[in-house]
């Protein structure tokens, strides 16, 4: 029986390749981006996917079309994501997820639906705190892993580990095999250091996190985050260990 109070995170990293998926059968699980690729080969799903770039959508396409978990999806230019467009290239329903705008901008609705250019991210999008409260929206920070965990704690998670966060690259397709010939999109900035951007949204989710009662820890396989609780993944329950907890 699943432990609805343990969820997984699972990023798109090499280290996926080492991840065992008979872990899926006794946690909650998000995956995020193009996890589903790697279906067939685990010959099991995640209970749930997260997507929140329209780049990953639009590589994505109809993957999860006949996908049987729930679906999350945002967009990162939107406080709202273009929901109609976004089911026409996924050819399936989701779960909007709306992006939290700054305070100063809450009583404008009217904002919710205009597409903001990469420019106006800082001005509009609040990177610097979190309220896991799907009405006033999730910080999408800049990786959908982010956005997974928040999902996760919102759907009663009390413990949430992560995987394939390798949060290093070593060419711009560095992820899970069968996943690299898919991608199109390369964030240069993002690849070159990608724990300068991951890193302290993290560690500042995990301060929120500690006040909730609510426990993160990275079980990557030679993850390089530093300032987030480190574990690794046991056989029994509660089916992870904390190695060096911060």
């Amino acid at each position: 029986m699943k432990n609805s109070h343990i969820a997984l995170v699972l990023g798109n990293g090499p280290s996926v390749d080492k991840f065992d998926p008979l872990l899926l059968k006794h946690v909650t699980s998000y995956g995020c981006n193009h996890i589903g690729r790697i279906f067939p080969t685990w010959g099991h799903e995640t209970d749930n996917v997260v997507i929140t770039d329209s780049n990953r959508i639009d590589e994505i396409g109809h993957l999860y079309k006949d996908y049987h978990g729930g679906l999350y999806v945002g967009h990162q230019s939107y406080v709202l994501p273009p929901v109609t467009r976004i089911r026409a290239v996924l050819q399936r329903d989701f779960v909007p997820l709306k992006q939290l705008k700054k305070e100063t901008l809450s009583r404008y609705g009217i904002l919710d639906h205009i597409r903001w250019h990469k420019l106006f991210y800082t001005t509009v999008f609040h990177k610097g705190m979190y309220t896991f409260d799907v009405s006033k929206g999730l910080n999408f920070g800049f990786s959908v892993v982010i956005s997974a965990i928040q999902v996760a704690v919102m759907n009663g998670a009390r413990t949430v580990l992560l995987t394939g966060v390798d949060s290093s690259y070593k060419t711009g397709h560095d992820y899970f095999a069968g996943m690299a010939t898919k991608i199109d999109f390369i964030n240069q900035d993002f690849i070159a250091n990608p724990r300068i951007f991951m890193e302290p949204t993290l560690v500042l989710m995990q301060i929120y996190l500690e006040a909730m009662g609510v426990v993160l820890v990275d079980c990557t396989p030679g993850g390089k985050l530093r300032f987030i609780n480190k574990g690794r993944f046991i056989d029994t329950e509660p089916y992870y260990a904390i190695e060096r907890h911060l």
